[in-house]
């Protein structure tokens, strides 16, 4: 019995309600499941003293203190509408079989950087931001290298065993975002294989330092670039938007920041910010800004506390 299967046996019934409704959305076609996204993130993007809007709005205001109130304004609802779709989207991918997410890469740009990084047999750390579909990428990666995949499970455990029984249809090797996990990480990569990390997350007390992130001293986590310094691994970027039309989407494998091989920890972990930056202002319509990054810095006090309404 695998670990997916024994979260099933063991959700209560409203999470199973859950789990149902999860994978009947994966029978839904894409595009339908796009544009009932986009409608969600629409009645979102008019709710401005909503919670989702507040903290959208408020990560904009922190990352692009040079922008104008209308575009702030303006980027959040279209964030909001771009964010949702990307949920719904994760129920197709991981309601399908690997082969459906392949064929929904309609392209993959820098490609060959992808293949280089895995051919060296040096071991390769995939660095992947909350940036658009990302979930779509796993099968297309999962065709060349088998990966191990660092996981933060879901809050609900229905969500969480629909995406553990998804990944292990990939035959990737998941990994919890613990001590055990970053030792079987090292592992992996001493072997030469290749690994998937989500590394904008706030991280535990032990793990991080702080460190600038769109100009706020941030914490940080610090594992990819102690694995880079202990390992001497590769390191790529890799990323996935949406096409119009729902005509599936693009991938983008790139280099990171040349600093991120750094022998210095706080270089290498600002060149790691300094990298995910460059992917968000390429377009920060598709980051996930719904999450609270900025909650442990250095010199901000609570930036998501709410005045109180006259």
């Amino acid at each position: 019995m695998n670990q997916s299967t024994k979260l099933t046996h063991k959700l209560s019934a409203r999470d199973q309600l859950l789990l149902l409704f999860l994978q009947l959305l994966g029978f839904l076609p894409l595009v339908v499941l796009q544009k009932l996204g986009v409608a969600i993130g629409w009645i979102a993007a008019q709710l401005p003293s909503t919670k989702p809007f507040f903290i959208v709005k408020r990560n904009l205001e922190l990352c692009f203190p040079e922008k104008s109130e209308e575009w702030i304004i303006k980027t959040t609802r279209t964030n909001l509408m771009a964010t949702a779709p990307s949920i719904l989207e994760f129920a197709k991918t991981w309601g399908m079989y690997p082969e459906y997410s392949i064929g929904k890469i309609r392209s993959v740009h820098g490609q060959k950087l992808f293949f280089d990084s895995i051919h060296a047999e040096q071991g390769t750390i995939a660095i992947i931001p909350h940036f658009g579909s990302w979930e779509f990428m796993n099968a297309w990666v999962n065709q060349y290298t088998q990966t191990t995949i660092m996981y933060k499970p879901a809050s609900n455990p229905g969500i969480n065993a629909f995406a553990l029984e998804a990944r292990s249809r990939l035959q990737a090797h998941l990994v919890p975002a613990n001590d055990h996990g970053v030792r079987a990480l090292f592992k992996a990569l001493r072997r030469g294989a290749f690994s998937a990390v989500l590394p904008d997350h706030v991280p535990q007390e032990n793990s991080g330092i702080y460190a600038p992130f769109f100009g706020i001293s941030t914490w940080t986590s610090v594992m990819v670039s102690r694995l880079i310094q202990r390992t001497g691994c590769a390191v790529i970027v890799l990323s996935c938007i949406r096409r119009a039309g729902g005509d599936g989407f693009d991938m983008f494998v790139e280099p990171p920041h040349p600093d991120i091989f750094s022998d210095d920890l706080l270089t290498s972990v600002t060149a790691m910010n300094q990298t995910i930056q460059a992917v968000i202002q390429r377009d920060p319509t598709h980051y996930h800004w719904l999450y609270t990054r900025f909650r442990k810095n250095e010199t901000l006090p609570n930036p998501y506390h709410r005045q109180p309404q006259d």
